[in-house]
């Protein structure tokens, strides 16, 4: 059975709750064994397979970061969703980027694939 709407959604609100966390697993739980990640499209790194994708979120880990969900759209088993990202380097530091990310869903509801769209043009 195919994955509900719904739980395609929540697929976002764990996403944000990882990032929040700096949790690699929570962040690599979301994804199938064979799935990819692309981070940023066209600038950044294509990981495939778990082990990569969770030494991507090991690698963010020790950041600072604070994300917050702006919208999110379901179409069949992809999942479009816009965040802000904003990393403390420290009291008078911070980096923000606003974030379009797409995930492509399996049948069960595992995300076999993940593009970030951001640029330069995206950051302040």
């Amino acid at each position: 059975m195919a994955a509900t709407p719904e739980q395609i959604r929540a697929t976002a609100e764990t996403y944000i709750a990882g990032l929040n966390a700096s949790d690699p697993e929570v962040l690599a739980g979301v994804y199938a064994q064979d799935a990819t990640l692309e981070d940023p499209v066209g600038g950044g790194s294509v990981n495939e397979g778990i082990d990569a994708i969770r030494q991507f979120y090991d690698n963010l880990a020790p950041l600072d970061m604070k994300a917050t969900l702006l919208e999110t759209r379901v179409c069949g088993s992809e999942l479009l969703f816009n965040f802000e990202l904003v990393t403390r380097f420290d009291e008078n530091t911070a980096t923000t980027i606003n974030v379009w990310d797409l995930m492509v869903h399996g049948e069960d509801g595992k995300v076999t694939s993940m593009k970030a769209y951001w640029g330069a043009e995206n950051v302040s």
